[in-house]
């Protein structure tokens, strides 16, 4: 195990030179657990690729999915352009939908790379500057978990495709920050959290919520932007990638709206074919009932299925009756790793 850690943290600070060597140990400490990566070793036994699994929760449609989240997946510089790397992304996704994990998504490193694999962004942001309010930041830790948790709450409820977080989930939020002297602050007015912000260098937010998008120019910060989650539009900065593994089984588990409808269509998924089908949804009550069916009108690339899935499209984008099942939802992914 402890030979297995340092050469995957070597291969680690070789693929990902701009972490430092106290966030890759804490990486590989805090979300490796000797089982959640995938390697590939050469013919003299040196690790030339790895790919890691990390265990989260999303809320997609109203439903917790167990999430196997695609993390830190490099290849040494000298066996890249051979597409290892894109081998162990089709095995990771044969392996979750083999075993009844229908979504998987990852934060890029460029996202056209993982396009070519039909992941799709489902999460869009644009910088809004902060204007300088009067009231005081407050510093603080792990005792103000349980307020924090309420603000991140509140702050999803409407929104989709983001990550559900339990104490110990925010507890290793926080321990993550602060690994490297990033900082915790609280917006308090009247003794009550308005939202909190986390920073890495307390110069750049790398988290923010609150219980509206303005909040924070009530208070006095240091910070010149903040990101505010956006459909997606006109000058829209990509965010999280998410990528469909299983489709039948995805729409037996998500909550639906409460309409009457039955629709047929066909998803072409030509990077993982076994996710290809045909199937007629029936949606009543909140709950969809799918048939696998010979074929059907309505064709669909696996990319489009995502963003109905997701609700990250613009209305009139699809056929009025798949809208209707898989209406437009604002997503919101604050994690990265």
């Amino acid at each position: 195990m402890e030979k297995l850690k340092q050469q995957l943290k070597e291969l680690y600070m070789q693929c990902f030179p701009e972490d430092s060597e106290t966030y890759t140990q804490f990486f590989l400490d805090n979300k490796f657990d000797g089982t959640n990566c995938f390697t590939l070793y050469d013919y003299d036994g040196k690790l030339i690729d790895m790919l890691f699994l990390i265990k989260k929760q999303m809320v997609l449609r109203g439903t917790v999915f167990d999430v196997s989240y695609l993390v830190a997946g490099g290849t040494v510089p000298e066996h890249r352009g051979k597409h290892i790397f894109t081998g162990e992304l089709y095995r990771a996704i044969k392996l979750f939908h083999d075993t009844d994990r229908p979504i998987t998504g990852l934060m890029p490193f460029a996202h056209p790379f993982y396009v070519k694999q039909a992941f799709v962004t489902h999460s869009f942001y644009k910088e809004n500057p902060v204007k300088k309010g009067k009231l005081p930041l407050q510093e603080i830790s792990f005792g103000q978990i349980d307020e924090m948790s309420k603000v991140y709450n509140d702050f999803m409820k409407d929104k989709n495709g983001w990550f559900y977080r339990d104490k110990a989930a925010f507890d290793l939020r926080l321990r993550e920050i602060f690994c490297e002297g990033g900082k915790a602050y609280g917006l308090y007015r009247d003794g009550k959290m308005q939202g909190y912000i986390l920073t890495c260098d307390n110069e750049e937010i790398d988290e923010y919520c609150a219980i509206t998008p303005s909040v924070i120019n009530d208070y006095d910060t240091p910070f010149e932007s903040v990101k505010e989650n956006v459909p997606p539009c006109d000058g829209a900065e990509e965010d999280n990638m998410i990528r469909i593994c299983n489709n039948k089984l995805l729409m037996e588990r998500i909550q639906y709206p409460k309409v009457n409808q039955t629709v047929a269509f066909c998803v072409d998924d030509w990077f993982f074919k076994e996710n290809s089908g045909c199937y007629e949804l029936t949606v009543k009550d909140g709950k969809g009932v799918v048939k696998e069916v010979k074929d059907a009108k309505i064709r669909l690339s696996i990319e489009d299925f995502t963003r109905l899935v997701c609700g990250c499209y613009r209305n009139g984008d699809f056929d009025e009756n798949l809208e209707r099942v898989f209406p437009v939802m604002l997503n919101c992914a604050l994690d990265k790793f």
